[in-house]
């Protein structure tokens, strides 16, 4: 079943090289949906002149517009600079191939072909440390720093329903036996160390296999194995039997880490006329295309874009840290095989994307608004 085009406003969608709600002419892409999106606000329009996507990202959280009367989520896109990034490759290249020229006509000069020479004890070593460790340390503390990155373009859709921001903490469950004995023994109270429900206890044994192994010249193998196999737990099972009493486990929830969270965004998207077909064909290519990678070389590739998300017309919602883009699904005429009558284009289409966060978040991103 085929629909005419044109049952909403019919002005369409500027394309992205002209104006964008409120943007000016800037030379990025920008694409939005429903064409009504962001009309009443000039928050979008603002150039943070970062390159780095988490200063962006804490600029853009003291930019967003709580008054427009279309919420809306926004999403900006920040690449690697391929152009500096290859200079950068250029120069440390040279600098490699200068440093290894030098390393070699100084080992001809001085008559020291063999490596193993510069591990010799004093000054050689001295001399080693100096000629060859510092510029290699030199080297990748220069890696340390984040790539630069360039604002490319953004994407404003609908606020849409269910955003659900998840924290999570990972947590191992633990024990502190062995501490507890110790803190025993500290106290005064050895007696409830030196006693055979803890001295059997696998715990204290594996301690004292790791002991006799260390600390004897000989047959440490054969003793650590008693200590620890079969014996060692018969020995166990019977003072347990005999005594009623088992070493107290000490058990507590130790911190590991915190979450990386996913966030995940669902759309429907009706156009309402064949412009604004075309601006939602071209807001999930660009969707695509920033979320995958950039083959450089059969050797490299350009890890993808950062995106940083922002809400308008919504006050005090969380906000997200800078992501990448774990997938995008789209789905295409979900409910009826239905298509424009012009472009055969399909009249609906069901978007989902999945932002990642690229670092956990911790006490003081909170403050700051994540």
């Amino acid at each position: 079943m085929a629909f005419e085009e044109g049952h909403g406003a019919e002005a369409g969608i500027v394309e992205s090289k002209t104006i964008r709600g409120s943007h000016r002419f800037d030379g990025f892409q920008h694409y939005k949906y429903p064409q009504t999106v962001g009309n009443d606000t000039s928050m979008d329009d603002i150039n943070f002149n970062s390159h780095n996507a988490s200063d962006y990202a804490i600029h853009r959280m003291k930019h967003t517009s709580t008054m427009t009367k279309e919420p809306f989520v926004m999403f900006e896109f920040m690449k690697i600079n391929e152009s500096l990034a290859n200079e950068k490759a250029m120069a440390e290249g040279q600098m490699i191939s200068k440093f290894l020229d030098k390393e070699a006509a100084n080992a001809q000069d001085e008559g020291r072909r063999n490596d193993a020479e510069r591990y010799a004890i004093g000054e050689g070593n001295k001399k080693y440390s100096a000629t060859f460790l510092d510029p290699l340390f030199n080297f990748f503390a220069k890696y340390t720093t984040q790539a630069e990155r360039q604002y490319t373009g953004s994407i404003a859709l609908y606020m849409p329903t269910d955003i659900q921001i998840n924290d999570s903490m990972v947590y191992n469950e633990d024990t502190r036996k062995l501490g507890a004995a110790l803190e025993s023994w500290g106290s005064g109270t050895k007696g409830e160390f030196f006693n055979l429900t803890t001295l059997t206890d696998p715990t204290v044994l594996a301690l004292g296999a790791a002991a006799v192994t260390h600390f004897l010249p000989f047959g440490n193998a054969a003793v650590a194995g008693v200590l620890t196999g079969a014996p060692a737990i018969v020995a166990q099972t019977e003072v347990q039997r005999h005594t009623g009493r088992i070493m107290n486990p000490n058990e507590l929830t130790r911190y590991a880490q915190t979450a990386l969270r996913t966030f995940t965004f669902n759309w429907t998207i009706l156009p309402d006329n064949e412009k604004e077909s075309d601006e939602v064909t071209k807001l999930i290519k660009f969707f695509r295309k920033s979320s995958h990678a950039t083959r450089t070389s059969s050797t490299l590739v350009t890890v993808p874009d950062h995106v940083v998300t922002s809400f308008h017309g919504a006050k005090d919602m969380i906000q997200l840290p800078p992501c990448f883009i774990e997938s995008v699904n789209v789905t295409y005429n979900p409910n009826n095989s239905s298509f424009f009558k012009r472009n055969n284009a399909p009249v609906e289409i069901g978007l989902a994307v999945a932002l990642k966060e690229i670092v956990p978040i911790y006490s003081d991103d909170v403050d700051k608004g994540y």
